[in-house]
């Protein structure tokens, strides 16, 4: 008894001294973690993540990431066992779990969330097809359907001449494509002006979330998916999933008949879904069909709007850039080689609308962090660079890479002809530098977990710049004016003030 008496009044008169020396060994073994030591970073990150927990928190991270690898090179040290690569050879990508939504209180693996990548092939091999350019460009009429409710919104600020942040109809737009290519039916965001049931200030929370906790993701456990918390809570479900689950109880309440399309009208992604289930049903059940719709919707709308907010903005602060692309679509409309609103196939013969499009994606790809993927048992040799054991995160920045020296001079300047064959290029020499280009383009990502919904993106994307600049003049209402950028996984962007006027 005295024994333990003793030992006890010892460790409460050294617990200070004991928890100090127990988190000096444990930065000490994070600074000399094999395989990473030797890469330069910031001395705090080699200590601790919670280096970048704070750098991501500023919503800046890009820029710091930027100047990193400008100042150190080709790899830089962001975390404890965190290499970030500033290399054309793309990685695959991995998503943190923390970005799983809760239904019901439960997290749910998707196409963008699972980390099983058999799991991911598994539930990506029945509907892949419904994503395939050939049948997206079937979804055609839906988006023409939306363009259509747009622009009658924007008539509107035309007849007053006011002015407003198109920053934040364009990305009305993109939900209530997206809205009407899964389900048939818009998500009333054009209509009603506003944030419907507070969706996307939902998906705002939880990008802000999943960025900074995604850099310490057993941070995660604790503050939401941890049983306690959700015993408190009693489970939730967000609104984006409320809504798919409404559609998805209306559909499957209806008789055989209408449950498989709808007369005269091009099926949905819904539609496509339940087919995959009575085709797959060892794989497709009704779960697996929500989970697609979620899907849909989450990732198909912030990063479709981020895209457009940026080709408008670059356009619109580079009168040069504006005029040309102006000239080519005013020659085309003028020879009834396009019509408004323009098609996905007239949309292919614009070189310069093309150019311009890719430049801006370059420049501002919607995802602002890294794509995270951790090295195998094998572990990995870097090129040019130290050997890295199994666990280690390696990770490409979009935004780092498209600012390689691969895509030319002047990385950091918006110039659409990097994308066009130069004066003195041969066409072989131009085909052999735009494949490196494309190569090294990371803005769906790359490799096994490129964005499914890509084409679903470029389809709105191809679509609506066009047409928009076609029957509107856009005019930045302060030509000298910034937009806001906060960088919280998808880098979204504010305060895109215009006035529009309808020409057509």
């Amino acid at each position: 008894m005295a024994l333990l008496t003793t030992t006890f009044t010892f460790l409460s008169q050294h617990i200070p001294s004991i928890l100090l020396t127990i988190l000096i060994i444990h930065l000490t073994r994070n600074y000399f973690t094999p395989g990473v030591s030797h890469i330069p970073g910031p001395f705090l990150a080699k200590l601790t993540n919670l280096w970048r927990f704070v750098d991501v928190a500023r919503g800046k991270a890009q820029i710091t990431q930027d100047r990193l690898h400008q100042v150190h090179g080709e790899y830089v040290r962001l975390g404890p066992k965190v290499v970030s690569v500033w290399n054309v050879e793309a990685l695959k990508t991995a998503f943190y779990r923390v970005q799983q939504k809760l239904v019901k209180g439960k997290p749910t693996k998707t196409l963008f969330t699972s980390l099983d990548e058999d799991f991911h092939a598994r539930i990506k091999r029945p509907v892949s097809a419904a994503y395939s350019m050939s049948t997206v460009a079937e979804f055609e009429p839906f988006v023409d359907s939306t363009i259509h409710t747009f622009f009658a919104r924007l008539d509107e600020f035309a007849a007053k001449r006011s002015v407003f942040d198109i920053s934040t109809w364009l990305q009305y737009y993109a939900f209530d494509v997206i809205g009407e290519i899964t389900f048939s039916k818009q998500l009333g965001f054009l209509q009603q002006g506003r944030d419907v049931e507070g969706i996307i200030k939902s998906l705002e929370k939880l990008f802000d979330y999943a960025g900074k906790i995604g850099q310490m993701p057993w941070l995660d456990y604790v503050f939401v998916k941890n049983p306690l918390w959700q015993l408190i809570r009693g489970g939730s479900t967000g609104p984006v999933a409320r809504f798919a689950r409404d559609r998805l109880h209306e559909r499957l309440s209806q008789d055989g008949s209408k449950r498989d399309g709808f007369p005269g009208r091009q099926k949905d992604f819904l539609t496509r879904f339940l087919e995959a289930k009575s085709i797959y049903p060892d794989v497709v059940d009704d779960a697996q069909v929500f989970s697609y719709t979620v899907s849909n919707v989450n990732a198909g709308s912030d990063t479709t709007a981020i895209s457009l907010r940026a080709i408008l903005y670059y356009t619109l602060k580079n009168p040069r850039v504006l005029s040309k692309l102006q000239g080519e679509l005013y020659s085309a409309l003028q020879s009834e080689k396009i019509t408004v609103p323009v098609s996905w196939k007239q949309s292919q013969e614009l070189p310069y609308l093309d150019a311009v499009i890719k430049e801006a994606l370059r420049l501002h790809p919607p995802v602002g962090l890294l794509l995270e993927r951790v090295v195998p048992a094998e572990g990995l040799q870097l090129p040019n660079g130290p050997f890295l054991p199994a666990g280690t995160v390696v990770g490409v920045n979009p935004w780092i890479i498209h600012r390689h020296a691969i895509f030319g001079k002047e990385v950091d300047r918006f110039v659409p002809e990097r994308w066009l064959r130069g004066n003195d290029e041969s066409e072989a020499e131009f085909q052999m530098r735009k494949q490196n280009m494309l190569g090294a383009t990371l803005t769906f990502g790359a490799g096994p977990r490129t964005c499914i919904g890509k084409n679903i993106s470029l389809l709105e994307i191809y679509k609506l710049i066009p047409s928009l600049l076609l029957a509107y003049k856009v005019e930045m209402n302060d030509p000298e004016a910034e937009w806001e950028v906060v960088n919280a996984w998808f880098v979204r962007q504010k305060g895109m003030n215009v006035k529009v006027t309808r020409v057509a």
